[in-house]
């Protein structure tokens, strides 16, 4: 196979300075939960797939978003409902608001930079400035918390949403990545970290009242309800 991580069109979006809202599976699979009520919220199309053969259908590693250079993970399709495809990250556009919702997923260690580089890349070409992430955190006190990429945002954030900065430490994986490498791009981001506690069985369990909490602070960033 010639190319390594790869786009593929899949409808148009004509939006005007769309935001775009990423999250992906992670702690407590809150930025995918968010990701995945969005889109049936806003009824967003589907316009892009991103493919690469860095993304495994099996993980060697627990988390999956824990990527390691010796644990690159197994290759394969991922079967559902019959039906067989690739691992991808998806790209819906919605005109009201105008957004493109951005599901993703994790490479692996060696080709992690390049599909988050991929991502920012499409965003920008369908002239994104503004990315906001969605993700969890571990705390008992389950509140909302935020970072940006630029100490101008972070007062934006704090004083018209009302969102304390609370979250320090690492954030790992393909939304940390996409939120990490925007400001290199041009873009401006800022992320949604969703207090949630941990369940070391499963880290990546999903937490549906905690992604309806950053659901709805998302709302309202973005003017609808």
């Amino acid at each position: 196979m010639e190319k390594e991580t790869w786009i593929e069109r899949r409808g148009d979006a004509e939006l005007i300075e769309p935001i775009a809202v990423v999250g992906s599976p992670g702690l407590r699979s809150i930025g995918k939960l968010v990701m995945e009520s969005l889109i049936a919220k806003t009824q967003a199309t589907l316009i892009a797939d991103l493919y690469s053969t860095h993304m495994p259908s099996i993980y060697q590693t627990k988390p999956s978003y824990a990527a390691h250079p010796m644990l690159p993970g197994t290759g394969g399709v991922i079967v559902e409902s019959g039906e067989a495809d690739f691992p991808k990250v998806q790209f819906y556009a919605c005109s009201t608001p105008s957004l493109i919702i951005t599901k993703g997923y994790h490479a692996n260690f060696e080709g992690q930079y390049e599909v988050a580089v991929k991502v920012l890349n499409f965003l920008a070409e369908n002239h994104v400035k503004r990315i906001i992430v969605v993700a969890g955190y571990g705390s008992k006190d389950k509140k909302i918390c935020g970072a940006a990429t630029s100490k101008e945002l972070v007062a934006e954030i704090k004083e018209k949403y009302g969102i304390d900065i609370g979250y320090k430490g690492p954030f790992m994986g393909f939304s940390g990545l996409v939120f990490g490498l925007s400001k290199r791009m041009g873009m401006e981001a800022l992320c949604l970290f969703a207090g949630t506690e941990l369940k070391e069985e499963d880290i990546e369990f999903p937490d549906k009242e905690a992604s309806d909490r950053a659901l709805d602070k998302l709302s309202k960033i973005l003017g609808f309800h």
